[in-house]
């Protein structure tokens, strides 16, 4: 909220901001079309909606008067459990690549850091590739754009990755024990409980900055 009170340079972005209390809770509130899924034991059991004005054309905060401010957020939160894997991005990885992609990578990755750079090849890949039938190119098509009618009478259709920019992070949360000497404050067992049982979140970011 500061940050954004105090931007005078002319742009704007979209936005998602994620905190993870240590009751478990994740708090997110996200401005655009940035996105966060949590998967569960191989299945996305969470999933935050994109914010448009249309089509293609998402919710930004500005630093100008016609743009969106973090008013416009979508605030919502998640209960997490310990092994829930957290994925997060910008557009050019959800345009790219689909849920089971986003499973069957984080099944096999041995590592959070491992799985960001996979899911960020993949979407990399996805992006430039013309033949693929991409979620970006499916949401198109149900909002009505398509390839003119000609070439629908020969069997075609709108397909083909999108290029932007593609941001991952991915993260994994674990119980981080707290030794006795570093617990702060009282000593009840109320509060150390609190101290031990407190979850973490590592993570790993890979920002794919050659996609423009």
């Amino acid at each position: 909220m500061k940050a954004h009170a105090a931007t005078s340079s002319i742009g704007s972005a979209t936005v998602i901001i994620a905190m993870l209390e240590k009751t478990g809770t994740l708090k997110i509130a996200s401005v655009g079309d940035c996105g966060l899924k949590v998967i569960r034991k191989g299945q996305v059991m969470f999933s935050i909606s994109p914010q448009e004005h249309y089509f293609d054309c998402p919710y930004q905060i500005s630093s100008e008067a016609e743009g969106q401010t973090y008013k416009d957020a979508l605030v919502c939160s998640v209960n997490l459990m310990e092994g829930d894997i957290i994925v997060s991005g910008s557009d050019g990885l959800f345009d790219n690549i689909f849920d089971q992609e986003i499973v069957s990578i984080i099944s096999e990755s041995p590592s959070v850091d491992e799985a960001a750079k996979a899911l960020a090849e993949l979407a990399r890949k996805h992006s430039v590739d013309v033949r693929f039938d991409s979620p970006y190119s499916m949401e198109a098509r149900s909002r009505g754009f398509d390839v003119p009618w000609w070439k629908k009478l020969l069997g075609g259709k709108l397909i083909g990755g999108k290029m932007d920019d593609i941001t991952v992070v991915v993260a994994q949360v674990k119980t981080v024990v707290v030794p006795e000497d570093e617990v702060q404050g009282g000593d009840t067992e109320e509060q150390k409980g609190n101290e031990q049982g407190a979850a973490a979140v590592v993570a790993y970011k890979m920002n794919d900055e050659e996609v423009a």
